[in-house]
């Protein structure tokens, strides 16, 4: 007897035909100049248009095994986190070189020195707005130069500390939400504040050194994690970017600080592997440099400071 196709099988047929057709017609408008393949990308979403007159740049500044990230958006100026400390004032000199002379907002997603080494310098000589730093356990206060030294130049500027869980603002043209951990931890790192940046359909999400505990929680709250640029938690540690954060997440590029042959094995492999499940695109600033994103709030378009040297090479 002849099988009649199911109603299933029926559906996985047109499925597959509608498909071949779409191919055959985004073909033909390649062959004809009417759509380049950059614009079929952009048209099956699997890509982002340029952005035009972008008014809103997120650098994830290559810091080496530390983290430090600086939102510029129509004049005003947030930096979360500011690296280690060094010799070369590579932050300080960074916010000159872009002429930022005050941070409207300033966030210490959580207060270990590869995070906040060199915010005592940037407070001494920048304006600062409002100083967000989480709220932790007095056992876990770090008995560091570097947060001690952060803590003296707060004082010397009479700034207070803001805690930043649910705070929201806006920065330019983009909405800031900051999330914290309201659970007890014994790690100082599950403290981390964790900040979602929406410039209209553009969002960035930075972690801090957010790890497995924190994210549960973050999942569970239903707070909004969306993003479609994901900075990749602890330094794309093996301890980080978990199955259901990322579910959440769903991010089309991720960058992840961190160093060259830096003794600790970031990015870790387990670690890649949960990312290359949303996507190809990442960047890690220990090959890239900096990374820069450009929003106009709708296309979006990438600069890393690895290319522009070899054009300038």
């Amino acid at each position: 007897m002849r099988r009649t196709p199911r109603k299933a099988d029926q559906r996985r047929i047109v499925v597959l035909l509608v498909i071949d057709l779409l191919a055959i017609v985004f073909t033909l408008l390649q062959a004809t100049g009417l759509l380049s393949v950059s614009d079929i990308m952009i048209k099956l979403g699997l890509a982002d248009k340029p952005a035009v007159n972008a008014e809103t740049e997120v650098h994830f500044i290559d810091v080496g095994q530390a983290d430090c990230t600086l939102v510029l958006s129509q004049g005003k100026a947030m930096l979360i986190d500011s690296g280690d400390m060094d010799r070369t004032d590579k932050v300080m000199q960074y916010l000159l070189d872009h002429g930022v002379r005050k941070l409207d907002a300033v966030i210490v997603t959580h207060p270990h020195s590869d995070h906040m080494g060199e915010m005592s310098d940037i407070i001494d000589n920048f304006g600062i707005g409002t100083f967000y730093m989480p709220v932790f356990p007095e056992e876990l206060t770090p008995a560091t130069y570097s947060y001690e030294s952060m803590l003296d130049a707060l004082d010397k500027k009479d700034i207070g500390i803001t805690d930043p869980d649910g705070k929201t603002f806006d920065l330019g043209s983009c909405k800031v939400q900051i999330y914290t951990a309201k659970d007890e931890y014994d790690d100082l790192n599950e403290y981390s504040a964790v900040v979602r940046i929406a410039d209209g359909g553009n969002t960035f999400l930075v972690t801090g050194d957010c790890g497995f505990a924190e994210e549960r929680e973050l999942v569970e709250s239903g707070c909004d994690l969306s993003a479609k640029v994901l900075r990749v938690g602890h330094h794309g540690s093996a301890s980080a970017s978990g199955e259901d954060f990322l579910s959440k997440v769903r991010p089309r590029y991720c960058v992840i600080s961190c160093s060259v042959d830096n003794d600790y094995g970031h990015p870790d492999k387990a670690t890649l592997k949960r990312l290359k499940k949303y996507t190809n695109k990442i960047y890690c600033t220990s090959t890239s440099g900096t990374v820069v994103f450009y929003s106009d709030g709708e296309g979006l378009d990438l600069r890393k400071e690895a290319d522009l040297n070899e054009k300038s090479g």
